[in-house]
């Protein structure tokens, strides 16, 4: 591949572990426990004797936001060893952290850092309410606002997959009220992604206040490589960028949909996801261009 249409993506956090694709790739399997030792002493001694075989990770919300983290950085490292060098990235929602650790922005351990402090912060500001993202298969986006706006329901669009493939941020009753209603407007597919943050919500906003309180010590350079933002698709290029992103990431909505549009316009024709699922592979068989999208799993060998 060559490296002037080359991109790396990262994933959101996930729980799609089951194929593990990765460990088909040299030197992974060193690189993430490497990874995971550095993580377990640094952040966490819950992490340490970390295995996948047999774990229930995914019911420990923080604990699998860790790990997609290690994991991304852990492919992209070994990726950038055998050769393949990507002139842009993009961090798809909380993929952000492993972007900016991937384009030397920040240090691993200052990743893990934003995640805990991002997590901690934002759960506090909620107050115990109960809120949650799902995701909404076969309407557009003027079908959802009107089913919002019709039931007065505390639910935001933020972020867009497709043409007619949309994320949801709110409060949980209200998404699951939502997604029957979508489901009887015709709706193809509905999914409660069972968390309990509403990432890129507007009720995020006080949180991501201190959560950028918090991190003002945190040392976050100019990335090496330019990242492109998922809120207005613009080149990320300077630290100040960057501070402002990870900040504004929390409560602003994202367009996924866009983003690949505008990547492509800059002549990216060949993208890696760069984490544990396929999610972004198959979603990218609804964005139309001339263009390859690589899974760990199925990256042509050099």
């Amino acid at each position: 591949m060559s490296d002037h249409n080359l991109a790396f993506i990262f994933p959101a956090f996930t729980s799609d572990y089951y194929d593990l694709p990765g460990r088909n790739m040299s030197d992974f399997d060193h690189r993430f426990n490497e990874l995971l030792m550095l993580a377990a002493i640094s952040t966490d001694p819950a992490l340490a004797g970390f295995s996948f075989t047999g774990t229930t990770f995914q019911e420990d919300e923080l604990r699998n936001q860790y790990l997609t983290y290690i994991y991304s950085c852990a492919a992209s490292s070994v990726l950038r060893k055998a050769g393949f060098t990507p002139w842009v990235n993009a961090g798809y929602s909380m993929g952000i952290y492993a972007s900016l650790f991937d384009a030397g922005s920040i240090s691993f351990e200052t990743g893990l850092t934003l995640i805990r402090l991002a997590y901690h912060c934002l759960l506090a500001n909620l107050k115990n309410v109960s809120c949650g993202m799902g995701t909404l298969i076969g309407l557009d986006r003027n079908d959802i606002q009107k089913l919002i706006g019709q039931s007065s329901l505390r639910v935001e669009i933020t972020n867009q997959n497709a043409s007619h493939s949309f994320v949801v941020s709110g409060y949980h009753e209200d998404i699951g009220k939502l997604m029957e209603l979508a489901r009887e407007e015709g709706a193809l597919h509905t999914r409660d992604l069972v968390v309990s943050i509403p990432y890129h919500s507007a009720l995020l906003k006080d949180g991501a206040m201190e959560f950028a309180r918090q991190i003002s010590h945190l040392e976050i350079k100019a990335p090496e490589i330019p990242i492109i933002s998922l809120i207005d698709q613009k080149m990320l290029s300077t630290s100040a960028m960057i501070r402002e992103e990870i900040v504004r990431n929390l409560f602003h909505p994202l367009n996924w949909f866009q983003t690949m549009h505008v990547m492509l316009e800059y002549n990216v024709s060949q993208l890696i996801e760069c984490g544990p699922s396929k999610g972004l592979v198959k979603n990218s068989k609804f964005v139309e261009g001339n263009y390859r999208f690589f899974s760990l799993s199925s990256i042509p060998q050099r």
